[in-house]
């Protein structure tokens, strides 16, 4: 049965939640008011995926997904590739 924590008692008891969690959703209330749902996770494939700024600039980026155009307009007559020294 899914439960209704108080944050505090959420805070104090955070072991039991996550037990409770693994079977049903949990809530958690502050003032009154539902702010947080604890889901539990069966297997990994079900985490979001998350890329750090790292892994992207190390190359472990999917860009697949991206726009091929730009976004943004560039203004390309200050670009430094076409300078002459």
């Amino acid at each position: 049965m899914t439960r209704i924590w108080k944050l505090e008692e959420a805070k104090s008891q955070l072991s039991q939640l996550v037990r409770d969690a693994e079977l049903e959703p949990q809530v958690i209330t502050r003032h009154g008011k539902a702010v947080a749902v604890v889901n539990g996770v069966k297997e990994e494939s079900e985490l979001p995926h998350k890329v750090s700024a790292l892994s992207a600039l190390l190359g472990n980026f999917d860009f697949s997904d991206m726009p091929e155009e730009d976004l943004f307009e560039r203004d390309r007559t200050s670009d430094l590739r076409d300078l002459t020294l």
